[in-house]
């Protein structure tokens, strides 16, 4: 009697370790599942408020879905404005000049110049600051009271994720959703094309001439050359640095690709009338062949969604020359 009882406990026993298996296995499957972002994947579904971490590692709390938000660069105001919040955009930066509906909004002074007495005469219950601004200023407006989210992407995947989290505190997330599955379409498309181009051309992508100021590595800049099939004359320098013209003739580039202007929207040098008529670069295969490429500063410049349209400027131009 006392060995069935025995046989039986090791049944149930045996049965309860098979179920916490089986449960264990699940939650193990749904994690690899769950998209990174946890906390975001529930989007508009979540409550208010909602808390998001930032580009500078500091949690943003926002109390309730924004209605008056504030801009302090041209690529937050483009990220913003693709996700429909048009409407409740009260205040930009003097450069912010995407779309053309930015132009009509109040502005609130110059990239690193903001008005704090500006911004908070618009009221606003959010507000997106990047690393061009004063940090001071940005400090002190949160020391206000104002939930403040710092944007800083460095490159492709920092957009996409600027998308999430912003469409994630402003109550968009499935446009955000919509947006990145769209880019990331577009994107896989060109690099697929990019990886069947056999030539590879070595490509300098410049941003100034007086030094001259080229992309590295770590750039979206350099992401997209990647992406087009070609490779950074640059690549072993990181970020955006100074290259001394000793150095640039020694790269050879195939291919210069430049920048209009300042990238800032009121300097219209045309930096390609310089490495056309520089005697000293004369020699290079990309000025004697015209394989040269101009690109609009303010899309070539700005950590927003017309970059992917930039990309699919340069990629046949690429191919072609």
């Amino acid at each position: 009697m006392m060995k069935r009882k025995s046989e039986s406990d090791m049944r149930s026993n045996y049965r309860l370790k098979w179920l916490k298996a089986a449960i264990y296995c699940i939650i193990f499957i749904s994690l690899l599942c769950s998209p990174l972002s946890g906390t975001l994947q529930e989007g508009n579904s979540d409550p208010w408020p909602r808390t998001i971490q930032d580009d500078q590692q500091q949690s943003v709390l926002v109390s309730s879905e924004p209605q008056r938000i504030v801009s302090l660069a041209p690529s937050n105001t483009e990220v913003l404005f693709a996700l429909g919040l048009g409407d409740r955009i009260v205040g930009v930066t003097d450069f912010c000049n995407y779309p053309a509906e930015a132009l009509e909004k109040s502005k609130i002074g110059g990239f690193s110049t903001v008005s704090i007495e500006r911004v908070v005469a618009l009221h606003p219950d959010l507000v997106i600051a990047s690393p061009g601004n004063n940090q001071e200023a940005v400090d002190r407006i949160k020391d206000l009271g104002i939930p403040v989210y710092f944007a800083d992407a460095q490159n492709l995947a920092g957009i996409y994720a600027t998308f999430e989290k912003l469409g994630y505190i402003t109550g968009t997330s499935d446009k955000a959703s919509e947006i990145i599955a769209e880019l990331k379409a577009r994107e896989e498309k060109v690099r697929k094309e990019g990886e069947a181009f056999t030539k590879k051309p070595v490509i300098a992508h410049v941003i100034w001439y007086d030094p001259i100021y080229v992309s590295g590595k770590g750039t979206f800049q350099d992401e997209l050359i990647q992406i087009a099939g070609g490779v950074n004359a640059f690549s072993d320098k990181n970020s955006h640095a100074i290259a001394n013209i000793e150095e640039f003739i020694s790269k050879k580039p195939d291919i210069i690709i430049v920048n209009s202007g300042s990238g800032m929207g009121s300097d219209k040098t045309d930096i390609l009338d310089y490495f056309v008529n520089e005697p000293r670069l004369s020699g290079l295969s990309a000025i004697t062949s015209n394989k040269t490429i101009m690109v609009d500063s303010d899309i070539a410049d700005r950590a927003g969604p017309r970059l992917w349209d930039l990309l699919e400027e340069i990629a046949p131009k690429i191919r072609e020359l």
